[in-house]
């Protein structure tokens, strides 16, 4: 049986501890989650040449300034964008080298082509780190690829419009936990409940007691 104790051990830092000086999804901000020894969450895609990178938008403009979308890009390519001009967009590699089991990380999988590259790519990285983690998508055709390809992973599926709250009784045996929008706590199910995304002190403790944990960012 799986251990996913991990997922409650410490609050869980929304892309790493950000702050106004410390962009999202940048190496400075996932080391200072190692320091206060929180939970990483992250976001990853992968590049057209196959590097896995951390990032939340597929646009990059949000963050770079730079209309183009992220999956367009080689890492020769992406690697001269700067967030704030200033932070290189990381690898996963990168991150999970300084990461080093230290603290668990979650990972948010932004799947577009469900092609299986994605996830073989993925699993060359994982399947070699010592370090506590877990999966988790929006997209179902991820919770398919793990549930065939490595079921000793441990998965989940978020959860926040219709379309894939319908998908959660189709997935039951497939997923470890969900993550649910926190509009919709409290969620009665037989899994362990992530919500997400907290805020701010006074989301904090209207949903601390909802459900096993919560995704947060300015109140850690």
């Amino acid at each position: 049986m799986k251990n996913i104790d991990f997922l409650k051990r410490s609050l869980i830092a929304h892309r790493g501890l950000h702050t106004p000086l410390i962009p999202e999804n940048t190496l400075p901000a996932f080391v200072k989650c190692v320091d206060k020894n929180y939970i990483i969450e992250l976001d990853i895609h992968i590049l057209n040449d196959n590097t896995i990178v951390v990032y939340h938008d597929h646009n990059l403009k949000k963050l770079t300034g730079v209309n183009k979308v992220i999956e367009t890009l080689s890492y020769a390519q992406l690697s001269k964008i700067k967030i704030s001009k200033k932070y290189t967009i990381p690898t996963l590699k990168q991150v999970m080298h300084i990461v080093d089991g230290k603290v668990p990380i979650l990972i948010e999988v932004k799947d577009v082509d469900n092609n299986s590259k994605f996830e073989e790519e993925l699993v060359k990285i994982l399947d070699n780190y010592k370090g506590e983690f877990a999966i988790q998508s929006m997209n179902p055709f991820v919770i398919d690829w793990f549930y065939k390809n490595r079921k000793d992973y441990v998965t989940g599926l978020i959860i926040f419009n219709e379309l894939n709250y319908n998908l959660v009784k189709k997935y039951m045996k497939k997923i470890d936990f969900i993550s649910v929008y926190k509009k919709q706590l409290p969620f009665k199910i037989n899994k362990l409940v992530l919500g997400w995304t907290i805020r701010n002190d006074k989301e904090y403790k209207k949903y601390k007691n909802l459900c096993d944990n919560l995704i947060c960012e300015n109140i850690l």
